[in-house]
């Protein structure tokens, strides 16, 4: 008698209780699978419109009103992309479930259909989220040094040329107080940055350096010491400009090297997951 009954429930769980619970994991997997297809198309198409904008002569060189746009469709391309890998996450976690499932003879069906595809997905995503924090770090990075550079023409060289001394080595010392922590930003891997344009960062500090050694050596009629001060700032000036023309005259080529190869990776996976 126990024997029956074992075989008889034994029986209702393969005929019954199995194929159910497979039948509602594949539902909730498929589900998911929608919403992370549609999240990574999302994400991807804002991630191309943020790297136009960054890539057509750097991100430097973009305006306050173009940074301050990009850097929210960055933000907003970064959680969604966040969001859909939390969705082929959850996927994935349901195939597995069913896929553990004893007493099966065989691998549910969705799985190998599914599988494949949220592999594609996973990897567009990651490519999505190494660019969407990239852009986060070199538009945030750009603000402060555009703003910076803005202020060495309109309150450093302002007091400069007034000889009004003790201000410009004030504003100089503030800039390079500024400046500083920003060469170190520039270096961090994560914001596949150019180096060039680190190097332009490099000659703004050594812009405000030298202007506050001029405006020091000025305030102290320390004439020979002022003199040379003078001609050392003229030379970081002419330093920084050249740094910048390169930096902008170079960015194509640095997209097509380093930002190009993860949007085709984007594309392509994005593609191959729909």
């Amino acid at each position: 008698m126990v024997l029956l009954i074992t075989i008889g429930a034994l029986g209702a769980f393969l005929q019954v209780v199995l194929p159910q619970r497979v039948g509602q994991l594949a539902q909730s997997e498929a589900a998911e699978l929608d919403l992370a297809r549609k999240g990574t198309t999302d994400a991807s198409s804002t991630l191309s419109r943020v790297w136009l904008d960054l890539s057509a002569q750097g991100t430097m060189s973009l305006s306050d009103a173009q940074l301050t746009r990009d850097l929210a469709l960055a933000k907003s391309a970064e959680k969604a992309a966040g969001d859909a890998l939390g969705h082929v996450q959850l996927a994935q976690s349901y195939m597995a479930q069913a896929d553990g499932l004893p007493f099966q003879l065989h691998s549910p069906a969705f799985i190998a259909t599914d599988r494949p595809a949220l592999q594609h997905l996973d990897r567009a995503l990651q490519a999505t989220l190494k660019l969407t924090h990239a852009a986060v770090l070199q538009i945030t990075l750009a603000q402060q040094v555009t703003q910076d550079a803005q202020k060495i023409s309109t309150t450093l060289d302002v007091a400069l040329n007034a000889r009004l001394w003790a201000d410009a080595a004030r504003a100089a010392s503030t800039l390079a107080d500024d400046l500083k922590p920003q060469q170190v930003s520039a270096g961090f891997a994560d914001a596949l940055l150019d180096p060039l344009w680190a190097s332009w960062i490099d000659g703004m500090v050594s812009v405000v350096t030298s202007a506050q050694q001029y405006a020091l050596a000025a305030a102290a009629n320390q004439t020979q010491v002022a003199q040379q001060s003078a001609k050392n700032l003229a030379n970081a000036r002419q330093q920084a400009a050249a740094s910048l023309a390169a930096a902008q005259n170079g960015a194509a080529a640095w997209q097509a090297k380093t930002i190009q190869p993860l949007l085709d990776t984007v594309t392509r996976e994005t593609a191959a997951g729909a």
